[in-house]
């Protein structure tokens, strides 16, 4: 093989290393992605039943909230 084979083996090599890490990198980004998406929404679940909880009046408990009698 001539020098010229050997470098353009040696890129071929290279560009289809950086192919892979590419795909890698992009399948993590996805994943990562969609959990933060999740997380998201769940921040925005425990926000809006904070703010219900806060805007509830003190006076006003739910039985459930109430201790059971033997306690």
């Amino acid at each position: 093989m001539s020098d010229l084979d050997l470098r353009i083996t040696e890129l071929e090599m290279q560009l289809a290393h950086q192919q892979r890490i590419s795909e890698q990198l992009n399948e993590v980004l996805t994943t990562q992605s969609m959990e933060v998406i999740k997380l998201t929404r769940v921040v925005q679940r425990l926000e809006n039943q904070f703010r219900e909880l806060r805007e509830t009046p003190r006076g006003e408990t739910d039985m459930l909230d109430e201790k059971p009698p033997h306690y």
